[in-house]
């Protein structure tokens, strides 16, 4: 797949300048410090990474892309030009004043990933075939959206960084990400429905329209994931408890009339706070990778980021249709998207629909029923 040296438009809000509503033109504003130094990361005892079966990875040929089918989604879209757009993808807050999110439930794909202190996770939606009305609560980065990034070689919106993130934002090789201080604050705004720092949004439209005025919305190729109506043979799954911290814990129960997974948190409906429905993927994907962590000091108790090893294999669960098909996760470069494989090495087929792909250290472990 070729791929464009990566650029990643980062919409940084300045909170303490923002209103309740959006700010009629952009501050600006001046580093004040030297960069800060590299960041430090180092190794923390985990299990091994090596799947019980791991099968040698042939790329399939990539088949010639049906430009009316999202690559993220396999669905169909009324209107191509809609996938000619670059990716964005929003940093969410998923603390428990954050919920409900706004927007989620029009979100193509959906990460998430453990955050610093071992008790909440972060969650970032990709958006391309279709953009909700708001988005949000919009939170901070961490070293682990940047592999996100790359693969979709998408636009990053989110509310700030540490400076150790910021850093690796800034510096990211070969390609610089692109970043300026205040740019594109005017587009975040505060809502009264819940208190600061949870209450950070954004309407996914207007960024859109700032990513053509700048000149960074390109055409993308993805080369997307295998997509099928046929449900592939597997285990049967039909509950899944996904054990990421304990202020996030994730369930998720097949709803057969739907064809899609119910999703709770802390055994409670996760809804969408725009509809009021409860998000429901067609697809849930569980991938084991390596955490490390760093000297990035990310909240005001010290605790620092975690860097989680994406490029490489380890083990998938990937669960659809009330089946679950073990298999290895595979990214051979950091411009790469996934690959989901079965014990023969063949791309698993994912359902047309949403997926989401909780990101677990190695030594955890999904219960499934």
């Amino acid at each position: 797949m070729r791929r464009r040296c990566l650029s990643v438009f980062a919409l940084v809000a300045l909170l303490p300048l923002l209103a309740v509503t959006a700010c009629s033109a952009p501050p600006t504003a001046t580093p004040t410090s030297e960069p800060t130094p590299r960041p430090v990361f180092t190794e923390m005892p985990t299990a091994s990474a090596t799947p019980e079966a791991t099968a040698t990875h042939t790329p399939e040929p990539t088949p010639t892309r049906n430009p009316n089918i999202n690559p993220l989604t396999g669905e169909e879209v009324s209107d191509p030009e809609v996938l000619r757009h670059r990716p964005i993808l929003i940093r969410y807050g998923h603390d428990r004043v954050a919920r409900p999110p706004s927007g989620l439930g029009s979100a193509d794909v959906v990460f998430e990933e453990a955050a610093e202190g071992g008790f909440i996770t972060r969650i970032t939606g990709v958006f391309l075939g279709r953009l909700p009305e708001v988005a949000g609560p919009v939170r901070s980065a961490r070293p682990a959206v940047i592999d996100m990034v790359w693969q979709l070689n998408g636009v990053l919106v989110y509310a700030g960084a540490s400076g150790g993130t910021q850093w690796l934002l800034i510096n990211e090789q070969p390609c610089p990400l692109y970043w300026h201080v205040g740019h594109g604050a005017d587009l975040f705004f505060r809502s009264s429905s819940k208190p600061s720092p949870h209450n950070l949004y954004v309407r996914p439209a207007e960024v859109r329209q700032r990513m053509v005025e700048e000149g960074i919305d390109i055409p993308q190729e993805l080369r997307g994931w295998r997509f099928s109506t046929e449900a592939p043979a597997g285990t049967p799954a039909t509950r899944i408890h996904v054990p990421h911290p304990w202020m996030a814990v994730a369930d998720y129960t097949y709803d057969e009339a739907s064809g899609t997974y119910l999703r709770f948190v802390e055994r409670v409906p996760h809804t969408d706070a725009l509809t009021g429905k409860q998000l429901a993927p067609a697809n849930v994907i569980v991938l084991y990778a390596e955490y490390k962590v760093s000297d990035i000091v990310e909240d005001t108790l010290g605790n620092t980021a975690f860097f989680v090893t994406l490029v490489g294999e380890g083990r998938v669960q990937v669960f659809r249709d009330g089946v679950m098909v073990e298999g290895t996760w595979r990214r051979d470069g950091k411009d790469q998207m996934f690959a989901f494989l079965d014990k023969d090495g063949k791309e698993i087929p994912l359902k047309p629909g949403q997926t989401w792909i909780d990101i677990l250290p190695l030594d955890a472990k999904a219960e499934v029923q």
